[in-house]
């Protein structure tokens, strides 16, 4: 069971003008984003200084169930190809429900009554031979809930074999806090975890471990006890603290989520919680914080908020809002099954699906609208997280990350509904002094629900996978403040150089 809303157990949130330009993609609003441009009345400031935190390629990365490694088509299809279009080198992590349902054998032994499928070595070399084709470490996950130690550490043995360096971190268990076994006995987890360490250490010496996995807050009491266990050993065993989280919870789960909802102040400010306490509680091991499984809403997600435009734009807010709070990846949950099919194994927030049974069979998947918000963060480009000030965070979130080419991007991610909301215009203080700026645009033809129509700088991601470079509007830019007109229900990415 994936963990449920932090919204319902946890607290809500928390120079000189040498020449104005007015930009925004739409032609059609040009004119009247010109003639506002002196009436601005927001000015978002940016400020020179860092906030100490970093976009990095792998801070998106994918998380999968490990039950897709069963899958005839997961590594001989495409998603080599829409991994690459997201990043040069992220993370995929095999984990989710289905690391304690499955079996693992090296020998063709008989799955037990309890597995739901079963993994080779075959299927572990055809994971080492995707992630090598595109760039991405593994985190792989073994099943703890089946207490077998020895067969775990037989697990790691051929991964260490079939993925070498692109084997990031091996995954005790999923969700461990919500095992019946622990939650009567919580005291157990640190020793049925340091047993597994120890197997997996003899079998695979030198393999990393990360933990500890679990659904519940980070702070929270089963957290504490696995740091302070952890703290009394010489180092710590795991190379990342990692936990799970979705900030709404779908019908069939109890709630109640709506796209006005995900995109809400609440679930910003949760996010933002979640991610501070992830890097309070890493910090202590110091070690990096991960939320290696994510997603906007828990319980497979919900038709019309997870599977459409919407997500888009949330997506690239929560990507940019956990990296720039500190974590080192935000990992969105997802599937390679056929789309629209039956859950739980299909998730109507994945970024990929298959069009047809058929499709899923040869591993031919689709960009679905979360995926749009991904690249549009790839697009983002790596850097550091300049400091800002934002009047109007709550209808356009805003980012400013600086290159080390001497670039700055700003990411202005306007949020509100474009059939009830207008354009948004704003005053950039860009706390540095720009010649040129280019401009992106993500947009839907039909608005927040859209499922198609989706287009990053006007190109659409093609069935194998592949991204054209988008089209980019530039303009020139004289001195340290700019001007900018945001469309509702779109994101503007504007690159400033020299």
């Amino acid at each position: 069971m994936l963990r449920s809303s932090s919204l319902l157990s946890r607290r809500p949130g928390r120079l000189a003008l040498a020449a104005v330009l007015a930009v925004t993609l739409p032609a059609a609003t040009l004119l009247a984003a010109a003639q506002s441009a002196s009436a601005a009345t927001s000015v978002i400031t940016i400020s020179p200084t860092t906030t100490g935190t970093s976009l990095t390629a792998a801070s998106a990365g994918l998380s999968f169930e490990a039950y897709d490694l069963t899958l005839p088509g997961f590594a001989s299809g495409d998603l080599a190809t829409y991994l690459d279009t997201l990043s040069p080198s992220s993370v995929i992590r095999i984990g989710g429900n289905t690391v304690d349902e499955t079996f693992w054998t090296s020998t063709g032994a008989t799955a037990p009554s309890w597995s739901i499928g079963t993994i080779t070595p075959a299927d572990l070399a055809a994971l080492g031979t995707l992630a090598k084709a595109s760039g991405w470490k593994v985190i792989l996950g073994v099943n703890l809930k089946e207490y077998n130690a020895a067969s775990a550490a037989n697990e790691a043995q051929y991964a260490q074999r079939d993925l070498g360096s692109s084997l990031e971190a091996i995954e005790i268990g999923n969700e461990p806090d919500l095992y019946s076994q622990y939650e009567s006995d919580p005291a157990q987890f640190p020793i049925d975890f340091q047993s597994y360490v120890s197997a997996i250490e003899a079998a695979a010496p030198g393999v990393p471990i990360e933990g500890d996995d679990l659904a519940g807050a980070p702070d929270d009491s089963f957290q504490s006890a696995f740091i302070t266990s952890q703290q009394k050993l010489a180092s710590p065993e795991i190379n990342q603290l990692t936990s799970h989280f979705y900030p709404l919870t779908s019908s069939t789960c109890g709630g109640n989520p709506t796209v006005a909802e995900l995109l809400g102040t609440s679930v910003r400010d949760a996010e933002s919680d979640e991610a501070e306490e992830a890097v309070t509680a890493a910090a202590k091991l110091d070690v990096p914080a991960v939320l290696d499984e994510s997603n906007s809403v828990v319980c497979e997600g919900q038709a019309g908020v997870s599977n459409v435009y919407a997500a888009a734009l949330w997506e690239i807010d929560d990507q940019l809002v956990m990296a720039r709070d500190g974590l080192a990846g935000d990992y969105m949950h997802g599937t390679v099954e056929e789309c629209g099919s039956a859950k739980p194994l299909y998730m109507y927030y994945t970024p990929l699906c298959a069009p047809t049974a058929t499709d899923a069979t040869e591993g031919l998947l689709a960009a679905q609208p979360e995926y749009y918000g991904l690249a549009a963060v790839h697009d983002v480009g790596t850097g550091q997280f300049l400091n800002l000030s934002n009047p109007v965070w709550a209808d356009v979130r805003a980012y400013a990350v600086e290159h080390t080419n001497g670039t700055m991007t700003v990411v202005l991610d306007d949020i509100d509904n474009p059939s009830t909301t207008g354009s948004t215009t704003v005053q950039l203080d860009l706390g540095a002094s720009f010649s040129h700026a280019s401009q992106v645009a993500l947009t839907a033809s039909g608005g927040l629900t859209a499922t198609s129509g989706i287009t990053l700088g006007g190109q659409t991601v093609q069935s194998d996978g592949t991204l054209a470079a988008p089209t980019t509007t530039s303009f020139a830019v004289s001195g340290d403040t700019a001007t900018v007109t945001v469309p509702a229900g779109s994101a503007q990415i504007i690159t400033f150089s020299n």
